[in-house]
């Protein structure tokens, strides 16, 4: 009788480990993202609201939230500062170009995602995940969201709010700039 307590104690005891580490990895795997993409009455920032939308329905665990910033200089700005963090910026190649040795250390190059008003934008990225959060799963967050934009359904429903909107590497943008690129960029 005791040897069938024990049994089911410890048979009860197992499944309990095995369903809350299951639960541990599904928490895990959920992250919340922030783009700066420029002022709240522009079209960048209707581009932006657009990606977080796209980030919702398309995404697996992933979120990114749109954040209103005032502009190229201000997203490189935030991404290279602890502070006043973002994930992802939208910047003007000639923005990116001015930009500080230092500040250029902390980014990562992701695509071109289009032109704005005659000049050619490109996403970056912060190199540095942030706290509690191992590089492996920022990477493939990262990797994530890029697939989104990507996307069929992404590009349409980002389109629709920014018709600049046309995914392409960037590449030699962000080699002129001095910035490296993210191993999820677009090649």
């Amino acid at each position: 009788m005791k040897n069938k307590l024990l049994k089911s104690l410890a048979a009860l005891a197992a499944i309990v480990v095995i369903s809350a580490s299951g639960q541990h990895q599904a928490v895990a795997a959920d992250m919340e993202l922030v783009i700066g993409t420029g002022n709240i009455k522009g079209k960048l920032f209707a581009a932006g609201n657009a990606i977080s939308i796209a980030s919702v329905l398309h995404g697996k665990g992933v979120k990114v939230y749109n954040y209103g910033t005032k502009g190229g200089k201000d997203n490189i700005k935030r991404i290279s500062k602890k502070k006043r963090a973002i994930n992802f910026g939208l910047v003007s190649a000639k923005d990116l170009g001015k930009a500080k040795k230092k500040q250029l250390k902390a980014i990562r190059g992701l695509m071109a995602v289009g032109k704005a008003k005659g000049k050619t934008m490109l996403l970056i990225v912060r190199k540095k995940a942030p706290k509690k959060v191992s590089k492996e799963a920022y990477a493939a967050a990262v990797a994530q969201v890029v697939s989104i934009l990507k996307s069929k359904k992404g590009v349409a429903r980002i389109k629709a709010a920014w018709k600049g909107y046309a995914p392409s590497s960037g590449a030699s943008d962000f080699k002129a700039a001095g910035v490296k690129l993210h191993k999820a960029a677009i090649m």
